[in-house]
C-alpha cells in the first residue's frame, strides 16, 4: 500500500467527523437552522383570499302620493297608501318632501304615518321637508293624508293640491372578519409579524385594520406593513376589515405572515 495511503484515509475520517458536528445539518449535535432549534418553519403566511368591505349612505323614496285632499260639510277627500323600508334597521333619517302647489287653507293639512301623526299646519305654496322620528315606521307602514273641515265656510270645502315623498336616508356597513389560531409555540417564538392587502377601492374613504380589537392599519391599499406582536395571543384571533363611509373595497388579496426565530 503506497504511503500516502493512511493519510488519505486518516484525512477523510477527520472530514466526515467535522461535517458531522459543523456542516452535516444537524443529524448528532445541535442544529444550524430554525426549524431544526425550535421545531418552527421560518415563517407562516395566513391568507383570507378576496372579499368586499363598504360602507354607503343613500337616500330613498319610500314613498310617493299626490293629487287633491279636501274637507267640507258635504264631501271629504283624503288620501290612504301603503308603502314598504326593506331595510327598517339600516335607516338612520327619515323626513316628508311636500311641495304645495295650490290651497285655500281654510283648514290645516293633516298627516301621518301609521296612525301617528306626523304634521298638522297651513304648508306654503312651494316644497318644505318635514321630519319625523324614524321610531315611527315599520316594515309595512300606511301613508295618511287629510284636511280639516273647512269649518262654518258651508260655500267650500278646504282643499289642498300637491305632491308628497317619504324619504328614508339608509346608512349600511359591511365588514368582514377571520379568525386564526396561534400555538403556544408559536407566539413565544414570534418576533415579527406582516400584513399584506392588494385592493380595489371607490370612494375616499380609508381602509381600517384590527387584529384582536386593536388597530393596526388604518389608510389606502396597497399595504404592507409590519405591527406589533403583542395585538397577537395564544389561542384564537380575530382579524376585522372595515371602511369609511361613501366607500367600497374590492380586496383581491389579503394575508398575515409571521416570522419566527
Amino acid at each position: 500500500m503506497p504511503d500516502f495511503l493512511p493519510i488519505l484515509v486518516i484525512g477523510i475520517i477527520c472530514l466526515i467527523g467535522l461535517l458531522l458536528v459543523f456542516g452535516g445539518g444537524g443529524f448528532i449535535f445541535g442544529p444550524s437552522s430554525t426549524t431544526t432549534r425550535i421545531g418552527l418553519p421560518a415563517d407562516r403566511t395566513i391568507e383570507f383570499h378576496s372579499f368586499n368591505v363598504f360602507y354607503t349612505t343613500g337616500e330613498e323614496t319610500a314613498s310617493h302620493v299626490g293629487g287633491e285632499v279636501s274637507n267640507g260639510i258635504f264631501a271629504v277627500d283624503e288620501k290612504r297608501i301603503g308603502f314598504q323600508v326593506s331595510d327598517i334597521e339600516e335607516v338612520f333619517d327619515s323626513f316628508l318632501k311636500l311641495k304645495v302647489w295650490n290651497a285655500n287653507y281654510y283648514g290645516k293639512l293633516v298627516i301621518l304615518i301609521n296612525e301617528k301623526e306626523v304634521y298638522r299646519d297651513h304648508p306654503p305654496v312651494g316644497e318644505i321637508l318635514i321630519g319625523f322620528d324614524n321610531s315611527i315606521l315599520e316594515r309595512n307602514n300606511i301613508l295618511e293624508i287629510g284636511a280639516e273641515s273647512s269649518g262654518w265656510r258651508l260655500w267650500a270645502p278646504t282643499v289642498y293640491i300637491f305632491d308628497l315623498d317619504v324619504v328614508v336616508d339608509y346608512t349600511g356597513e359591511r365588514a368582514k372578519s377571520f379568525t386564526f389560531d396561534l400555538t403556544d409555540k408559536e407566539k413565544n417564538y414570534l418576533n415579527r409579524a406582516r400584513i399584506i392587502v392588494y385592493a380595489d377601492r371607490e370612494g375616499p374613504g380609508k381602509l381600517d385594520v384590527m387584529v384582536n380589537d386593536v388597530k393596526i392599519y388604518s389608510g389606502v391599499t396597497t399595504i404592507y406593513t409590519d405591527f406589533s406582536t403583542n395585538t397577537l395571543k395564544a389561542g384564537n384571533n380575530t382579524i376585522k376589515f372595515s371602511t369609511e363611509p361613501n366607500t367600497r373595497y374590492e380586496v383581491s388579496s389579503a394575508e398575515i405572515i409571521l416570522f419566527f426565530g
